[in-house]
């Protein structure tokens, strides 16, 4: 007999086999407690690295709650906003059971060819301090280049992470268009 062709008797038969296997263990607050323990081991042998970095329009509302920009050609003086989700950084046990965690970050403007057109040294500094080791971390860095000269860039994020030694490098290619 092939079910497929008896509708009926394929979800009767389908149904008798889940009925004859043993119950499945529902999980437990433990098991997640166990899982995210086993999580934040890989999570801290991994480089500083970004799951997502890319430019965005207006200003990210949380993590993951961005407008992708559909280009990287900024008219002269237009806000280049990008919208960073870090992965890898470290927490820092504070007082009273929280976690402080964070980047100081350097920017850098680079031409294609990798010659420095510019930048500056601690630039921003984004932390958070809480309860838990947050995974969700998002970084939204704004940068207004007035009076550049219309061409291909790179602009250069270096973060550096403030509760380990961990650095990475957010780089992402963008032009200035002609007036």
């Amino acid at each position: 007999m092939v079910l497929d062709r008896y509708p009926a008797r394929a979800a009767a038969a389908a149904l008798l086999l889940l009925a004859a296997l043993p119950a499945a263990k529902a999980a437990t607050l433990d098991d997640l407690a166990q899982a995210e323990a086993a999580l934040v081991a890989v999570w801290d042998e991994v480089p500083l690295s970004f799951r997502t970095a890319t430019f965005v329009v207006g200003s990210p509302e949380g993590y993951g709650v961005y407008a992708a920009r559909e280009t990287n050609v900024f008219a002269g003086g237009e806000p280049l906003v990008v919208y960073a989700e870090p992965v890898g950084y470290a927490w820092e046990a504070i007082a009273d059971g929280r976690f402080r965690f964070g980047f100081d970050v350097d920017l850098l403007i680079k031409r294609p060819d990798g010659a420095i057109v510019g930048g500056r040294e601690s630039f921003q500094r984004l932390a958070l301090e809480s309860r838990t080791r947050n995974r969700e971390f998002m970084l939204t860095l704004t940068l207004t280049l007035d009076g550049i000269t219309p061409g291909d860039y790179v602009l250069e994020y270096r973060t550096r992470d403030i509760a380990s030694d961990k650095a990475g490098t957010i780089s992402l290619p963008f032009s200035i268009a002609k007036p």
